[in-house]
């Protein structure tokens, strides 16, 4: 057995799949104009980079519909 230097995940890779895992498996309505995948990317990425919601919010490419 060899060992890889590349990940098998990269970041992006990992925050889709689980992203995903949560919208198919948890409903989450919003009264704004935020989707639910977007409302889980930010809370994702909020506490994996130990930040706040509103900081993340600003500054992820969120699209809005």
């Amino acid at each position: 057995m060899t060992a890889t230097t590349t990940p098998v995940l990269t970041d992006n890779k990992t925050l889709n799949e689980v992203v995903n895992c949560l919208t198919e498996n948890i409903p989450l309505k919003s009264q704004g104009k935020c989707e639910q995948r977007n409302i889980f990317e930010i809370l994702i990425r909020a506490a994996t980079q130990k930040d706040s919601i509103e900081n993340i919010a600003v500054i992820s490419p969120v699209q809005y519909t």
